[in-house]
């Protein structure tokens, strides 16, 4: 049997017809068979869903007025899971119609019994009075919703509602509860509404339901669509609200179960599908391997690296371990050969050209001992025999220069020693002077001949 709701304040404007849509249409989503009744003669929840109701034959009017009409004649089929029962401007003189009948105050509550078992919610749209209208969905309700916008003038209005509901349960109904408040129209920001949220708290305690509707325009955006607010935004907060508040009507009848928490934390949180248990193992398994294909490449790179670092090394150690000392061997060598060389041009050739030949001997048998070391000490080392044929040709260079200045001073020197009669040789006078001996051209270490 289905449970009836009457969505009800006296006071307009607060969101009872906003909260009626949105109300039946989480229920109706959630999969529960649900049918709107709209008893404002302004038509609103009728025209929020898209019926044009003002051009209908046959409303709600006509199931007050004549009880031969059944509810299922003028129920639509609105969408899935949930039907209306529209009404228009013809409801506004039904009160004045309804003064005179019997039992006036429950001819919409036998109206509707022979639907009961073909819903499993009834949500009633009040007018926002307490006429007699009110007074039939109090009377046909099991409990009523009371949407509370969060200023003083609907608290204060929300005094004169709870009278009408005592004197409705205690004369009419017994029956009838209190669902619980909804505040609408709510921002937390606003010093207003926390003070009013507190008042209420504490003149109706455990009456205020823990679901805000926030002040949003995507509820004045959602009529003028002619759809609700979980049909224009799914995942807008005001749709969330509104299932929270399906989600608590349904606890409160012990119809919320396991299997719906599941579905709506699916819906919110949705999760991509895997189509079986092996792609999900096999997705699972390329998740753990996606590390290790990632990194192997960059340590086989850095092994190689290594490895090739260490051959290099142990070669280097093997071909060279005296390499430095090699090369300080073979300067102080052609360090020692030039002081040498420097000492004889001047002690020996100053007034004796033979003496000049034994520098040269000297000289030549320096280079020979210098392409000794050269030869045993650079034989496998490309960079080091570098070093030394560098070195050794500046040797050179310098040596070459130092020979040629000498000879040049020793023969100047010879010179001035010789007779006035020059061209006699100076033991015997009559053999001519043989010229000077040539200098001698000294071997370029970094010539083809001797290192090829």
């Amino acid at each position: 049997m289905a449970h009836v709701l009457a969505v009800t304040n006296q006071k307009g404007g607060v969101g009872k017809t906003t909260t009626a849509i949105n109300l039946g249409a989480a229920l109706a989503e959630m999969g529960h068979y649900t049918l709107l009744g709209d008893l404002d003669p302004q038509g609103g929840l009728s025209l929020g869903l898209g019926l044009a109701a003002h051009d209908l034959d046959l409303t709600i009017y006509n199931i007050l007025t004549d009880t031969r009409i059944p509810v299922a004649g003028i129920t639509h089929h609105i969408r899935p899971h949930l039907d209306l029962l529209p009404s228009n401007i013809d409801l506004a003189v039904a009160e004045f119609q309804l003064i005179a009948q019997m039992g006036r105050e429950y001819i919409l509550r036998e109206a509707l019994q022979g639907v009961r078992n073909t819903y499993e919610y009834i949500v009633l749209d009040c007018p926002p009075s307490l006429n007699l209208l009110t007074v039939n969905a109090l009377t046909a309700a099991d409990a009523i919703l009371v949407p509370l916008q969060v200023e003083y003038f609907a608290m204060r209005g929300l005094e004169q509602l709870m009278d009408v509901f005592s004197r409705v349960r205690r004369r009419l109904n017994p029956s009838l509860e209190i669902l619980g408040i909804v505040p609408t129209m709510v921002d937390v920001r606003r010093t207003n509404d926390q003070q009013i949220l507190q008042e209420v708290t504490q003149a109706y305690p455990g009456l205020l339901l823990d679901v805000y509707i926030k002040e949003s325009i995507r509820f004045a955006d959602a009529p003028r669509h002619q759809r609700s607010i979980l049909e224009l935004d799914p995942k807008h907060d005001g749709a969330r609200a509104y299932r929270k508040l399906a989600k608590l009507v349904l606890q409160r009848y012990g119809e919320w179960s396991e299997f719906q928490e599941r579905q709506e934390q699916a819906y919110l949180n949705p999760v991509p599908p895997i189509e079986s248990t092996r792609e999900a193992s096999e997705l699972n398994s390329n998740r753990a391997e996606t590390p290790s294909a990632i990194n192997a490449p960059a340590a086989n790179v850095q092994a190689e690296t290594t490895r090739a670092m260490d051959a290099l090394d142990a070669n280097v150690n093997a071909d060279t371990p005296n390499e430095p000392r090699a090369l300080d061997a073979n300067l102080a060598e052609t360090s020692r050969a030039m002081d040498a060389l420097d000492a004889n041009v001047n002690a020996d050739t100053s007034n004796e050209p033979r003496a000049l030949d034994a520098n040269l001997a000297e000289t030549s048998r320096a280079m020979d001992a210098l392409d000794a070391n050269v030869n045993a000490d650079t034989s496998n080392e490309p960079r080091a025999l570098d070093a030394n044929l560098a070195e050794t040709s500046r040797a050179m260079d310098a040596l070459d220069a130092n020979v040629q200045t000498e000879a040049t001073r020793a023969m100047e020197a010879l010179e001035t020693t010789l007779p006035p009669d020059a061209d006699l040789h100076p033991h015997n006078g009559s053999v001519p002077i043989p010229p000077p001996p040539a200098p001698v051209e000294t071997p370029n270490v970094a010539s083809e001949s001797r290192f090829a």
